[in-house]
Protein backbone atom coordinates (compact mmCIF):
# COMPACT_ATOMS: atom_id res chain seq x y z
CA UNK A 1 0.00 0.00 0.00
CA UNK A 2 1.36 3.11 -1.01
CA UNK A 3 1.14 6.47 0.49
CA UNK A 4 -0.54 9.60 -1.18
CA UNK A 5 0.95 12.60 -0.03
CA UNK A 6 -2.28 14.64 -1.86
CA UNK A 7 -5.09 13.20 -0.84
CA UNK A 8 -8.39 13.94 -2.47
CA UNK A 9 -10.92 16.80 -1.03
CA UNK A 10 -13.26 15.38 1.23
CA UNK A 11 -16.97 14.86 0.27
CA UNK A 12 -19.47 16.70 1.33
CA UNK A 13 -20.59 14.62 3.70
CA UNK A 14 -17.66 14.11 5.40
CA UNK A 15 -16.94 17.91 4.83
CA UNK A 16 -20.55 18.70 6.91
CA UNK A 17 -18.89 16.46 9.63
CA UNK A 18 -16.05 17.93 10.26
CA UNK A 19 -18.18 21.68 10.34
CA UNK A 20 -20.25 19.75 13.02
CA UNK A 21 -16.78 18.81 15.22
CA UNK A 22 -15.47 22.84 14.45
CA UNK A 23 -18.68 23.75 15.98
CA UNK A 24 -18.10 21.72 19.09
CA UNK A 25 -15.15 23.50 20.13
CA UNK A 26 -16.07 26.87 19.04
CA UNK A 27 -18.55 26.80 21.75
CA UNK A 28 -16.39 25.53 23.93
CA UNK A 29 -13.83 28.11 23.32
CA UNK A 30 -16.38 31.06 23.52
CA UNK A 31 -18.71 29.82 26.22
CA UNK A 32 -21.30 29.76 23.71
CA UNK A 33 -24.15 28.03 25.13
CA UNK A 34 -26.78 28.49 22.86
CA UNK A 35 -23.93 27.00 20.09
CA UNK A 36 -23.44 24.27 22.32
CA UNK A 37 -27.07 23.48 22.73
CA UNK A 38 -27.44 23.53 18.54
CA UNK A 39 -24.46 20.82 18.36
CA UNK A 40 -25.91 18.01 20.57
CA UNK A 41 -28.56 15.98 19.28
CA UNK A 42 -32.37 16.92 19.15
CA UNK A 43 -33.00 16.32 22.80
CA UNK A 44 -36.71 15.35 21.78
CA UNK A 45 -35.19 12.38 19.90
CA UNK A 46 -32.24 11.38 21.49
CA UNK A 47 -31.86 13.71 24.91
CA UNK A 48 -31.47 10.77 26.94
CA UNK A 49 -29.24 8.88 25.05
CA UNK A 50 -26.56 11.76 25.14
CA UNK A 51 -23.37 11.50 27.09
CA UNK A 52 -19.98 13.37 27.42
CA UNK A 53 -16.66 11.86 29.91
CA UNK A 54 -14.44 15.06 30.64
CA UNK A 55 -10.94 14.15 31.19
CA UNK A 56 -10.24 12.34 34.25
CA UNK A 57 -14.18 12.54 35.43
CA UNK A 58 -17.35 9.94 35.35
CA UNK A 59 -19.25 10.08 32.58
CA UNK A 60 -22.61 12.35 32.64
CA UNK A 61 -25.60 11.09 30.63
CA UNK A 62 -28.99 12.78 29.67
CA UNK A 63 -28.65 16.31 27.43
CA UNK A 64 -29.53 18.52 30.36
CA UNK A 65 -26.59 16.85 32.54
CA UNK A 66 -24.14 17.00 29.48
CA UNK A 67 -24.85 20.65 28.66
CA UNK A 68 -25.18 21.56 32.66
CA UNK A 69 -21.48 20.22 32.88
CA UNK A 70 -20.24 22.45 29.89
CA UNK A 71 -21.77 25.33 31.33
CA UNK A 72 -19.88 24.45 34.83
CA UNK A 73 -16.50 24.00 32.51
CA UNK A 74 -17.10 27.35 30.49
CA UNK A 75 -18.23 29.36 33.74
CA UNK A 76 -14.98 28.07 35.41
CA UNK A 77 -12.66 29.28 32.15
CA UNK A 78 -11.40 32.65 31.54
CA UNK A 79 -9.31 31.94 28.39
CA UNK A 80 -9.84 28.57 26.80
CA UNK A 81 -8.16 27.53 23.21
CA UNK A 82 -8.15 24.41 21.31
CA UNK A 83 -5.84 23.23 18.15
CA UNK A 84 -7.31 20.32 16.60
CA UNK A 85 -4.87 17.83 15.22
CA UNK A 86 -4.65 14.58 13.82
CA UNK A 87 -8.49 14.21 12.49
CA UNK A 88 -9.62 11.37 11.09
CA UNK A 89 -13.21 10.75 10.55
CA UNK A 90 -14.87 7.25 9.88
CA UNK A 91 -18.96 7.66 8.76
CA UNK A 92 -21.03 4.49 8.74
CA UNK A 93 -24.27 5.53 7.56
CA UNK A 94 -26.35 7.70 9.89
CA UNK A 95 -23.28 7.43 12.33
CA UNK A 96 -19.94 9.36 11.95
CA UNK A 97 -16.84 8.72 14.58
CA UNK A 98 -14.55 11.69 14.56
CA UNK A 99 -11.17 11.20 16.62
CA UNK A 100 -8.61 13.72 17.18
CA UNK A 101 -6.11 15.87 19.37
CA UNK A 102 -6.92 18.32 21.79
CA UNK A 103 -3.88 20.29 22.16
CA UNK A 104 -5.60 22.77 24.66
CA UNK A 105 -4.32 26.34 26.00
CA UNK A 106 -5.85 27.57 29.11
CA UNK A 107 -5.21 30.17 31.39
CA UNK A 108 -3.98 29.31 34.63
CA UNK A 109 -3.86 31.74 37.88
CA UNK A 110 -0.19 33.07 38.35
CA UNK A 111 1.38 33.37 41.65
CA UNK A 112 0.66 36.60 42.90
CA UNK A 113 -3.96 37.31 42.90
CA UNK A 114 -3.41 40.00 39.97
CA UNK A 115 -1.43 37.95 37.55
CA UNK A 116 -1.68 35.01 35.06
CA UNK A 117 0.07 32.57 33.03
CA UNK A 118 -0.92 30.29 30.62
CA UNK A 119 -0.51 26.31 30.43
CA UNK A 120 -0.55 23.83 27.49
CA UNK A 121 -1.93 20.12 27.47
CA UNK A 122 -3.52 17.45 25.14
CA UNK A 123 -6.11 14.97 25.42
CA UNK A 124 -7.21 12.07 22.84
CA UNK A 125 -10.94 13.09 21.63
CA UNK A 126 -13.62 10.84 20.32
CA UNK A 127 -16.70 12.59 19.19
CA UNK A 128 -19.72 10.50 17.97
CA UNK A 129 -22.38 12.30 15.58
CA UNK A 130 -25.48 11.22 14.54
CA UNK A 131 -27.63 12.21 11.28
CA UNK A 132 -30.48 14.08 12.31
CA UNK A 133 -33.62 14.07 10.47
CA UNK A 134 -33.06 17.59 9.56
CA UNK A 135 -30.03 16.28 7.79
CA UNK A 136 -27.56 18.12 10.20
CA UNK A 137 -25.06 16.24 12.04
CA UNK A 138 -25.15 16.67 16.18
CA UNK A 139 -23.01 15.53 18.71
CA UNK A 140 -24.20 12.35 20.65
CA UNK A 141 -21.06 10.83 22.93
CA UNK A 142 -17.76 13.67 23.07
CA UNK A 143 -15.05 11.45 25.12
CA UNK A 144 -11.88 13.44 26.27
CA UNK A 145 -8.95 11.73 27.87
CA UNK A 146 -5.85 12.65 29.25
CA UNK A 147 -2.37 11.81 27.34
CA UNK A 148 0.41 11.30 29.83
CA UNK A 149 4.34 11.89 28.29
CA UNK A 150 5.64 8.56 27.55
CA UNK A 151 9.23 7.96 28.90
CA UNK A 152 10.34 8.92 24.86
CA UNK A 153 8.45 11.39 24.57
CA UNK A 154 9.24 13.48 28.21
CA UNK A 155 13.50 12.46 27.19
CA UNK A 156 12.84 14.72 24.42
CA UNK A 157 11.56 17.96 26.11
Amino acid sequence: MSFDPYPPPPTQEIADILKANEQFYQAIENADMDLMREVWVDPAIEGESASCVHPGQSAVHGLSQVLRSWAVVCSRINYLQFIITDVRVRQIEQVAIVTCVENVLSELPGQRADSVGFGGSHYEAVNVFHRQTDRRWRLLTHTSATVFPTDTESDED
